[in-house]
């Protein structure tokens, strides 16, 4: 009987002895060096060219923004420029060696599982597929910036920290996000929804919508809706770009930038404030904006009245054009996808005034 059942498991599983010590000592190599291995989250990241060439892994880590020597000695613009050729074809050299964008790159992600391996993924394209790839993901993520934020491109790791709580002891992502996110990023895929319903959920207790935050929902869903309607336009292109959209008449845009300014005129008007609209009413703006906006305006009419001379004038006039093109009612309710075009316009607007601030205050 047990003689039987080793053949069972020899048909089930025909690897020889040397196969699988060659296999073995191979990964074991491999996540002992450091051009061929990195980690995000719980996720071991085994990666390797045809050639075993060391440099094919560094030029990924470094893209991936995962650390290493070549990060640390290469600008993001001289960086861009190797990812860019890359793209396009061309051999460019990195630490000193040629890397040809046709060379076939594998990628192995290894997760814990008890006290074996589990196996989230194992990719196979071309060096220079990954790479465009790659950058297809970085331009969706494009998105105007606080003068604050120093970042050129935003990471993995970037992303995954918009979707944990800041105030938790243990701020790793979801184990399955990681994975997820990075097979979608790598092969060009369908974002996971949990990187979007998390980055809501956090927007909901934070009230915060950071460059990181207004980035993910963007990438989300240009990738997810909008390139999915390849026979028309949809409406949500004109609102997605990297900076505010002022000709847009979409009306979760405008409601989003129109809160943003009544949230500037509020500060304008009572500076030392503790609690502004955003912390009572920005949840439900962005939800039910048929509930909250008539309350809104009323105070910003208020609020105006104490500003007085030309910033009254100033702001009454942007709350007057915000509002001029809208022919209907305010919305009951905005689905979840609607909610990020609020939040975007809300973000869009933000960068807006306060790039007219600094102007002027450096005028």
């Amino acid at each position: 009987m047990a003689r039987k059942a080793r053949a069972t498991i020899r048909d089930r599983a025909p690897v020889g002895r040397y196969a699988a010590f060659a296999y073995g000592a191979a990964l074991n190599y491999m996540v002992g060096q450091a051009d061929f291995h990195g980690r995000l989250g719980d996720t071991t990241l085994v990666y390797w060219a045809e050639g075993a060439e060391p440099a094919y892994g560094s030029a990924f880590m470094a893209m991936m923004g995962m650390g290493g020597e070549e990060k640390n000695e290469i600008t993001q613009k001289e960086l861009n420029g190797v990812l860019t050729a890359l793209c396009q074809g061309r051999t460019v050299n990195w630490a000193n060696v040629p890397l040809n964008p046709k060379n076939r790159f594998y990628i192995l992600g290894l997760a814990p599982n008890a006290s074996r391996l589990s196996v989230r993924f194992f990719l196979r394209d071309s060096f220079g597929a990954f790479v465009e790839h790659y950058q297809k993901h970085q331009e969706r993520l494009n998105i105007v910036r606080p003068a604050f934020d120093e970042r050129e491109t935003l990471s993995m790791w970037a992303l995954l920290r918009e979707t944990v709580n800041p105030n938790s002891r243990d701020k790793s992502a979801q184990p399955q996000l990681v994975g997820e996110l990075l097979r979608a990023v790598l092969t060009d895929s369908l974002y996971p929804s949990a990187m979007f319903t998390q980055t809501e959920i956090r927007l909901r207790a934070e009230k915060d919508i950071t460059r990181g935050k207004a980035a993910i929902i963007k990438a989300f869903l240009l990738r997810n809706v909008v390139e999915q309607q390849k026979e028309q336009i949809h409406v949500y292109k004109e609102v997605l770009d990297v900076e505010l959209n002022e000709q847009s008449t979409y009306l979760p845009y405008r409601l989003g930038r129109l809160f943003a300014v009544l949230e500037a005129v509020q500060q304008r008007a009572n500076p030392n404030i503790n609690t502004t609209i955003k912390d009572r009413y920005f949840n439900s703006a962005c939800a039910t904006p048929a509930l909250v906006f008539p309350t809104l305006l009323r105070l910003a009419q208020s609020h105006l009245g104490k500003i007085g001379g030309g910033a009254e004038v100033y702001y009454d006039k942007m709350i007057t054009e915000l509002l001029g093109d809208v022919t209907q009612s305010y919305p009951a309710r905005l689905s979840l996808q609607d909610q990020g075009i609020f939040q975007l316009g809300y973000y869009h607007q933000k960068q807006k005034l306060f790039t007219k601030k600094e102007e002027k205050d450096n005028g």
